[in-house]
């Protein structure tokens, strides 16, 4: 049955939720890259991470199924959510690359790609927990933009990082494998970028 509320706070505590499992599994990316050892456990609970936020968006979709009036459009319920989801996906997709891969010693810079990563995911959770103060959200467009210039920075890390990778003279394969981790860091610092541009337009339209 339809609940017709005129504001369902459950989807900001969804919101939160997602936000948070993110930050953690960006937490214990940074960790694995910077203290390297044990990576089967610890790419394992990565994935168990990203696991719990793929449940937390089985739930949003259904609540948004069951839920006739919703605190903000549908749509940007739904690409919200799947936006947080896709930060984690590309985390577990780095953490479980180093893994398969059976890479033996990490390089400087997926550990600067990681760092800003969890900077720019600790930047998501702040500007979604301000999505609560709807319609008020004073310092939410600067945490966009600071998520932005994190991105950019992410950028110019990994472009940096693959010419010193195909000028390393290192064996092919594993020159293969770097850029694919580094891709996928890179990817999920994107999907932040994406977390903010929704949240931007969000904001807009609720000014």
């Amino acid at each position: 049955m339809f609940k017709l509320t005129p504001s369902n706070n459950r989807f900001y505590d969804l919101f939160d939720r997602a936000a948070e499992l993110q930050v953690r599994a960006a937490v214990q990316f940074l960790d694995l890259v910077e203290n390297f050892g044990d990576v089967p456990q610890r790419a394992e609970q990565i994935k168990r991470v990203e696991h719990e936020l793929d449940q937390v968006v089985h739930d949003t979709m259904k609540l948004l199924h069951s839920s006739f009036i919703t605190p903000i459009e549908r749509g940007d319920i739904r690409r919200l959510i799947q936006a947080l989801d896709s930060v984690a996906d590309g985390i577990n997709a780095a953490s479980s690359r180093l893994d398969l891969y059976e890479i033996e010693q990490v390089f400087p810079p997926v550990q600067a790609l990681a760092r800003v990563l969890l900077e720019a995911c600790q930047g998501v959770q702040e500007a979604v927990r301000r999505l609560r103060q709807m319609p008020k959200l004073e310092g939410v467009l600067p945490l966009c933009v600071e998520i932005n210039r994190l991105e950019d920075k992410a950028d110019q890390i990994y472009r940096e990082a693959l010419v010193q990778l195909f000028k390393s003279g290192m064996d092919p394969l594993l020159v293969i494998k770097w850029k694919d981790i580094y891709e996928f860091v890179e990817s999920a610092t994107d999907c932040c970028e994406d977390v903010a541009d929704m949240i931007e337009v969000i904001v807009l339209e609720n000014a």
